[in-house]
């Protein structure tokens, strides 16, 4: 554990935390350990650490963990296949934190053989995460989960289980609201992979999205779009561009429109396979949380047919009412 503690904290330490180290040996024994305690978690960076690490300094860890979307708070189960512990948080994939940061990793650890041996270490990780995670990396295989999780940890979640744990899926549908998932890592090599893999999707927008490419569009830029254009205005052109471009590649495969309605804070998804739909979440953003952070939403992600079927069926009604891309 203590070498895979030592590949995590430089990580979390080039994404500036204030305590990377902290950050490391919670999010490693959370996957570790899962289900656990903050006790539990604290004795095992003790037999560690000592005295350098104390309750408040995993506090502390965890909170960035959360703000960064590297975990999500969830609040109870329903008919699932596992007891939480009292630490009710979801990590996401190791494997992927790493290959977000691994320019960073390139640069602690020059040599060859060093980089070998810190790849061991996130396949070690990542072994246990799939093995206490399951194939849909949030603990259970029955029943729901409903918490608060940021949008880079939704994002991250969601690649986790189409390239992961769930690599027979052939379509998804989406609900996206607002700007924001333009300002997400880069992960086009990822959406490229399932393509080729031969999944399609539906992709249903909100009306915030046409501010991208509509300048004549009447439509009111809210406070929150405005700040987040502002700041973030050449990542989201250079990420709605690529999308642009996926589209144009995959043309057969993908299929967007637009809502009528012009603001709206519910994302939904559902997954297909060759047995239909296994898979589906709804959430809904908060508006009230400080909006300096990154966007939180709350919500529930179902694996019951019934239920699942709820939300197919709200979807269907919603594209079904939807307006063309070339209609815009």
């Amino acid at each position: 554990m203590y070498e895979i503690i030592r590949t995590f904290s430089p990580i979390f330490r080039g994404l500036n935390f204030e305590n990377p180290r902290a950050a490391a040996i919670y999010y490693v024994n959370l996957i570790i350990n899962f289900p656990t305690n903050l006790q539990c978690i604290l004795n095992e960076a003790q037999a560690i650490y000592g005295n350098d690490i104390n309750r408040q300094a995993l506090h502390v860890g965890r909170r960035e963990l959360q703000k960064n979307g590297i975990i999500g708070r969830t609040y109870f189960t329903e008919d699932s296949d596992v007891d939480f512990d009292r630490e009710t948080y979801l990590p996401v994939n190791p494997d992927l934190i790493w290959r977000e940061n691994l320019m960073r990793a390139n640069i602690y650890w020059k040599h060859p053989e060093e980089m070998a041996f810190r790849k061991t270490k996130v396949k070690e990780l990542y072994e246990h995460y799939r093995r206490n995670f399951k194939k849909y990396g949030i603990g259970i295989e029955t029943g729901s989960i409903t918490g608060l999780f940021n949008i880079y940890w939704l994002y991250r979640k969601g690649i986790d289980t189409i390239n992961y744990g769930c690599r027979d899926i052939k379509r998804i549908d989406l609900k996206v609201n607002s700007l924001e998932s333009y300002i997400l890592p880069d992960y086009s090599e990822y959406e490229k992979e399932i393509f080729k893999r031969g999944l399609s999707e539906r992709i249903l927008f909100d009306d915030s999205t046409k501010i991208l490419f509509d300048k004549n569009t009447k439509r009111k830029i809210l406070k929150d779009e405005e700040s987040m254009l502002k700041e973030y205005k050449p990542t989201i052109e250079k990420k709605f561009k690529k999308f642009i471009e996926l589209g144009k590649d995959f043309h057969n495969q993908i299929e967007v429109r637009f809502t009528s309605i012009p603001y709206i804070t519910n994302r939904q998804s559902i997954m297909y396979n060759d047995n239909g739909a296994f898979w589906a979440c709804d959430f809904r953003k908060l508006l009230s949380l400080d909006p300096k952070e990154p966007p939180n939403y709350l919500g529930t992600i179902y694996l019951q047919n019934d239920l699942i079927d709820h939300i197919r069926e709200n979807f269907e009604a919603a594209w079904a009412k939807s307006i063309e891309w070339n209609e815009v």
